[in-house]
Protein backbone atom coordinates (compact mmCIF):
# COMPACT_ATOMS: atom_id res chain seq x y z
CA UNK A 1 0.00 0.00 0.00
CA UNK A 2 2.05 4.38 -1.33
CA UNK A 3 2.72 8.05 -0.52
CA UNK A 4 6.14 9.79 -0.67
CA UNK A 5 5.56 11.14 2.85
CA UNK A 6 2.06 9.89 3.40
CA UNK A 7 0.59 6.45 3.34
CA UNK A 8 0.28 4.36 0.24
CA UNK A 9 -2.97 5.11 -1.52
CA UNK A 10 -5.50 2.97 -3.26
CA UNK A 11 -3.78 3.58 -6.58
CA UNK A 12 -1.92 0.39 -7.42
CA UNK A 13 -0.67 -1.59 -10.39
CA UNK A 14 -1.96 -4.99 -11.45
CA UNK A 15 0.58 -7.79 -11.26
CA UNK A 16 0.81 -11.04 -13.15
CA UNK A 17 1.95 -13.55 -10.53
CA UNK A 18 3.90 -16.70 -11.26
CA UNK A 19 4.09 -17.87 -7.66
CA UNK A 20 2.71 -16.75 -4.32
CA UNK A 21 3.40 -19.00 -1.33
CA UNK A 22 1.20 -18.53 1.70
CA UNK A 23 3.26 -19.17 4.82
CA UNK A 24 0.56 -21.22 6.51
CA UNK A 25 0.68 -23.91 3.82
CA UNK A 26 3.93 -25.41 5.06
CA UNK A 27 6.52 -23.50 3.06
CA UNK A 28 9.58 -24.16 5.22
CA UNK A 29 11.76 -21.41 3.87
CA UNK A 30 12.47 -17.86 4.91
CA UNK A 31 13.28 -15.04 2.53
CA UNK A 32 16.02 -13.40 4.58
CA UNK A 33 17.90 -13.22 7.90
CA UNK A 34 15.81 -12.88 11.05
CA UNK A 35 16.78 -12.00 14.60
CA UNK A 36 15.61 -14.05 17.59
CA UNK A 37 14.38 -11.81 20.40
CA UNK A 38 13.41 -12.16 24.05
CA UNK A 39 9.64 -11.74 24.33
CA UNK A 40 9.91 -9.77 27.58
CA UNK A 41 12.44 -7.33 26.18
CA UNK A 42 11.54 -3.63 26.38
CA UNK A 43 9.97 -2.15 23.24
CA UNK A 44 9.18 -5.60 21.84
CA UNK A 45 5.47 -6.02 20.98
CA UNK A 46 3.38 -8.90 22.28
CA UNK A 47 3.09 -11.64 19.65
CA UNK A 48 1.24 -14.92 20.22
CA UNK A 49 1.88 -18.38 18.82
CA UNK A 50 -1.10 -19.87 16.97
CA UNK A 51 -1.43 -23.63 16.59
CA UNK A 52 -3.32 -24.56 13.44
CA UNK A 53 -4.64 -27.76 11.93
CA UNK A 54 -6.03 -31.02 13.33
CA UNK A 55 -4.18 -32.71 16.22
CA UNK A 56 -2.41 -35.95 15.25
CA UNK A 57 -3.36 -35.49 11.59
CA UNK A 58 -1.95 -32.17 10.47
CA UNK A 59 -0.56 -29.43 12.64
CA UNK A 60 1.06 -26.16 11.68
CA UNK A 61 1.53 -22.82 13.29
CA UNK A 62 1.11 -19.11 12.76
CA UNK A 63 1.14 -15.91 14.78
CA UNK A 64 -1.25 -13.27 16.07
CA UNK A 65 -1.04 -9.77 17.52
CA UNK A 66 -2.99 -8.81 20.67
CA UNK A 67 -4.86 -5.51 20.21
CA UNK A 68 -7.16 -5.52 23.27
CA UNK A 69 -7.54 -7.66 26.40
CA UNK A 70 -9.96 -9.92 24.52
CA UNK A 71 -9.04 -9.62 20.84
CA UNK A 72 -6.11 -10.27 18.53
CA UNK A 73 -5.45 -9.84 14.83
CA UNK A 74 -4.12 -12.59 12.61
CA UNK A 75 -4.11 -13.60 8.95
CA UNK A 76 -7.44 -14.94 7.70
CA UNK A 77 -5.78 -18.08 6.37
CA UNK A 78 -4.42 -18.75 9.87
CA UNK A 79 -7.76 -18.01 11.58
CA UNK A 80 -9.56 -20.50 9.33
CA UNK A 81 -7.53 -23.42 10.70
CA UNK A 82 -6.46 -22.37 14.19
CA UNK A 83 -8.20 -23.20 17.46
CA UNK A 84 -9.47 -19.76 18.40
CA UNK A 85 -12.96 -18.34 18.03
CA UNK A 86 -13.17 -15.99 15.06
CA UNK A 87 -14.95 -12.68 15.64
CA UNK A 88 -14.79 -11.48 12.05
CA UNK A 89 -13.08 -12.08 8.72
CA UNK A 90 -12.46 -9.17 6.40
CA UNK A 91 -14.57 -9.79 3.28
CA UNK A 92 -11.66 -9.34 0.87
CA UNK A 93 -8.33 -9.16 2.72
CA UNK A 94 -6.21 -11.78 4.46
CA UNK A 95 -6.94 -10.53 7.97
CA UNK A 96 -9.21 -11.65 10.80
CA UNK A 97 -10.12 -10.72 14.37
CA UNK A 98 -10.00 -13.59 16.88
CA UNK A 99 -10.87 -13.93 20.55
CA UNK A 100 -7.86 -14.26 22.80
CA UNK A 101 -7.11 -14.05 26.51
CA UNK A 102 -4.67 -11.15 26.51
CA UNK A 103 -5.07 -10.35 30.20
CA UNK A 104 -1.33 -10.78 30.78
CA UNK A 105 -0.38 -8.33 28.04
CA UNK A 106 0.87 -5.13 29.69
CA UNK A 107 0.78 -2.85 26.66
CA UNK A 108 -1.18 -2.91 23.42
CA UNK A 109 0.12 -1.17 20.32
CA UNK A 110 -1.45 1.89 18.75
CA UNK A 111 -2.74 1.36 15.25
CA UNK A 112 -0.79 3.41 12.73
CA UNK A 113 0.45 4.00 9.21
CA UNK A 114 3.69 3.53 7.34
CA UNK A 115 4.99 5.78 4.59
CA UNK A 116 6.84 4.96 1.39
CA UNK A 117 10.56 4.30 1.99
CA UNK A 118 10.09 4.17 5.76
CA UNK A 119 11.24 1.32 7.96
CA UNK A 120 9.03 -1.71 8.60
CA UNK A 121 9.80 -4.19 11.36
CA UNK A 122 8.21 -7.64 11.13
CA UNK A 123 7.47 -9.79 14.19
CA UNK A 124 6.21 -13.36 14.40
CA UNK A 125 6.81 -16.78 15.97
CA UNK A 126 8.66 -19.82 14.67
CA UNK A 127 7.68 -23.46 15.24
CA UNK A 128 9.37 -23.54 18.63
CA UNK A 129 7.60 -20.41 19.84
CA UNK A 130 10.63 -18.18 19.47
CA UNK A 131 9.97 -14.53 18.67
CA UNK A 132 11.52 -13.55 15.33
CA UNK A 133 12.05 -10.12 13.85
CA UNK A 134 13.08 -8.72 10.49
CA UNK A 135 13.78 -5.18 9.38
CA UNK A 136 13.36 -3.55 5.99
CA UNK A 137 11.60 -0.83 4.04
CA UNK A 138 7.99 -0.44 2.94
CA UNK A 139 7.88 0.14 -0.83
CA UNK A 140 4.52 0.03 -2.57
CA UNK A 141 1.04 -1.53 -2.74
CA UNK A 142 0.15 -4.03 -5.44
CA UNK A 143 -2.71 -6.19 -6.58
CA UNK A 144 -2.03 -9.89 -7.26
CA UNK A 145 -4.39 -11.03 -9.98
CA UNK A 146 -4.32 -14.78 -9.30
CA UNK A 147 -4.59 -14.81 -5.51
CA UNK A 148 -7.99 -14.49 -3.85
CA UNK A 149 -6.67 -12.52 -0.89
CA UNK A 150 -4.96 -9.89 -3.01
CA UNK A 151 -7.14 -9.73 -6.09
CA UNK A 152 -9.40 -7.10 -4.52
CA UNK A 153 -7.24 -6.18 -1.55
CA UNK A 154 -3.95 -4.35 -1.84
CA UNK A 155 -0.83 -6.19 -0.75
CA UNK A 156 1.74 -3.94 0.89
CA UNK A 157 5.26 -4.81 -0.16
CA UNK A 158 8.25 -4.68 2.18
CA UNK A 159 11.72 -6.18 1.93
CA UNK A 160 11.71 -6.93 5.68
CA UNK A 161 12.34 -10.70 6.01
CA UNK A 162 9.65 -13.16 7.09
CA UNK A 163 9.38 -16.94 7.30
CA UNK A 164 7.06 -19.84 8.06
CA UNK A 165 4.99 -19.20 11.16
CA UNK A 166 5.10 -15.42 10.89
CA UNK A 167 1.78 -15.29 9.02
CA UNK A 168 -0.59 -13.39 11.26
CA UNK A 169 2.25 -11.59 12.98
CA UNK A 170 2.69 -7.85 12.89
CA UNK A 171 4.32 -5.25 10.69
CA UNK A 172 5.28 -2.22 12.78
CA UNK A 173 6.67 1.20 11.99
CA UNK A 174 9.59 2.73 13.87
CA UNK A 175 7.23 4.45 16.33
CA UNK A 176 6.04 1.02 17.42
CA UNK A 177 2.60 1.40 15.83
CA UNK A 178 1.01 -1.72 14.36
CA UNK A 179 0.65 -0.90 10.65
CA UNK A 180 -0.24 -4.28 9.17
CA UNK A 181 -0.65 -8.04 9.50
CA UNK A 182 1.85 -10.33 7.77
CA UNK A 183 0.29 -12.53 5.10
CA UNK A 184 2.80 -14.27 2.84
CA UNK A 185 5.85 -14.00 0.64
CA UNK A 186 6.02 -13.81 -3.16
CA UNK A 187 8.76 -15.03 -5.46
CA UNK A 188 11.17 -12.32 -6.61
CA UNK A 189 11.92 -14.42 -9.70
CA UNK A 190 8.41 -15.23 -10.87
CA UNK A 191 6.53 -12.09 -9.88
CA UNK A 192 6.04 -9.69 -12.78
CA UNK A 193 4.28 -6.43 -13.39
CA UNK A 194 1.67 -6.44 -16.14
CA UNK A 195 4.31 -5.14 -18.56
CA UNK A 196 6.62 -8.07 -17.74
CA UNK A 197 9.05 -6.17 -15.53
CA UNK A 198 10.39 -7.63 -12.30
CA UNK A 199 10.08 -5.69 -9.08
CA UNK A 200 13.45 -4.15 -8.11
CA UNK A 201 13.35 -5.36 -4.49
CA UNK A 202 15.55 -7.86 -2.68
CA UNK A 203 12.55 -9.72 -1.29
CA UNK A 204 8.75 -9.51 -1.47
CA UNK A 205 7.14 -9.86 1.95
CA UNK A 206 3.42 -9.10 1.87
CA UNK A 207 1.27 -7.62 4.61
CA UNK A 208 -2.27 -6.26 4.85
CA UNK A 209 -2.09 -2.59 5.76
CA UNK A 210 -4.43 -1.56 8.58
CA UNK A 211 -5.10 1.65 6.69
CA UNK A 212 -7.04 -0.27 4.04
CA UNK A 213 -9.18 -2.10 6.63
CA UNK A 214 -9.50 0.72 9.18
CA UNK A 215 -13.28 1.20 8.95
CA UNK A 216 -13.93 -2.56 9.14
CA UNK A 217 -11.53 -2.99 12.06
CA UNK A 218 -12.97 -0.12 14.09
CA UNK A 219 -16.53 -1.22 13.41
CA UNK A 220 -16.00 -4.88 14.37
CA UNK A 221 -14.05 -4.08 17.55
CA UNK A 222 -16.53 -1.41 18.65
CA UNK A 223 -19.44 -3.79 17.99
CA UNK A 224 -17.73 -6.54 19.99
CA UNK A 225 -17.53 -4.26 23.01
CA UNK A 226 -20.87 -2.60 22.20
CA UNK A 227 -19.11 0.71 22.51
CA UNK A 228 -20.24 3.99 20.99
CA UNK A 229 -16.71 5.32 21.33
CA UNK A 230 -13.73 4.06 19.38
CA UNK A 231 -11.98 1.29 21.32
CA UNK A 232 -8.76 1.22 19.30
CA UNK A 233 -6.19 3.99 19.44
CA UNK A 234 -4.87 5.29 16.14
CA UNK A 235 -1.66 7.28 16.21
CA UNK A 236 -2.67 10.92 15.64
CA UNK A 237 0.61 11.52 13.83
CA UNK A 238 -0.55 9.14 11.11
CA UNK A 239 -2.42 11.47 8.76
CA UNK A 240 -3.09 11.13 5.08
CA UNK A 241 -1.39 14.29 3.94
CA UNK A 242 1.48 14.65 1.54
CA UNK A 243 2.01 13.75 -2.08
CA UNK A 244 1.48 10.44 -3.76
CA UNK A 245 4.60 8.44 -4.38
CA UNK A 246 5.38 7.25 -7.88
CA UNK A 247 3.94 3.81 -8.57
CA UNK A 248 5.69 1.11 -10.53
Amino acid sequence: MAYSRSLASTFFKTLIIGALSLLATGCATSNGPLATLESNKANVPAIDYEMVGIPLLYQGFGSSVPITKDLSLTAAHVAKVNWDSVVAYHPECDIAIIKSDNSKVTSFPDMGLVYANETVITYGKDGFGNLLSGKGVYHIDLNFTNNSYFKKCNASITDAPIREGMSGGGAFNERGDLVGIISSMASTYNTRLANGEKLPYERLSLFVSLNFVKDWLNSEVDNFYRSKDSVLTWNPAATNDGQLANSL
